[in-house]
């Protein structure tokens, strides 16, 4: 595919899920440095628990992700990874969450979470007073998932703008959707590894 200009990927994840998964790190190494000091060897054992939890906070807060490229979008969220190539998709909403449709499917990205009612409702009602200010006969409303100081706002228009670009550049096909593979990789290693620990 020919390259076009603007950045070769894209790469969205998670601030607050990420300094969430620092604080928590932080906190479980000062638990696991105070398991050592303490003059009772059995309670090392409480460090094989509290490894599960960071592997649970890695693979759900800090490693999912969402990669906009040319050649289509890959999300990465907890214990399995979506590769959608750009003639699959249908589709882009943001009622719950960044969410790409392809025929018969859709697919949350969970690094792109709308945003809270009462912040959702009131950045809305801003953006829809800019609209009236400057179209005062629009009448378009803003959704607060689609508001680029969201979440899946901000991650929705860079794979919106794409998207259009790829279109009308020709490097999208049209009615072919059907037809295009969507891939489905599970972190099966991260899975066993939680199930053998949860049972």
């Amino acid at each position: 595919m020919p390259q076009l200009p603007g950045p070769e990927r894209d790469i969205v994840n998670s601030r607050f899920n990420r300094v969430l998964a620092l604080g928590i790190w932080a906190i479980s190494a000062v638990i696991a440095a105070s398991l050592f000091l303490v003059d009772r060897p059995s309670e090392l054992a409480y460090l094989v628990p509290l490894a599960f939890v960071n592997l649970l906070v890695w693979e759900s807060l800090w490693r999912p992700l969402l990669t906009i490229a040319d050649d289509g979008v890959e999300v990465r969220n907890p214990f399995r990874a979506i590769r959608i190539p750009w003639n699959a998709l249908v589709n882009v909403d943001t009622k719950f969450a960044l969410t790409l449709f392809t025929p018969g499917r859709k697919f949350e990205v969970w690094v792109a979470p709308s945003p809270g009612r009462s912040f959702g409702y009131r950045s809305a009602a801003v953006a829809d007073r800019e609209i009236r200010r400057s179209s005062p006969h629009s009448s378009s409303t803003v959704r607060p998932g689609d508001l680029v100081t969201s979440e899946s706002g901000a991650a929705a228009s860079l794979v919106r703008s794409r998207w259009e670009l790829l279109q009308t550049s020709g490097l999208v096909e049209a009615g072919i959707a059907h037809e295009v593979t969507v891939t489905l990789r599970w972190h099966w290693p991260v899975i066993i590894a939680l199930v053998m620990r949860a049972t």
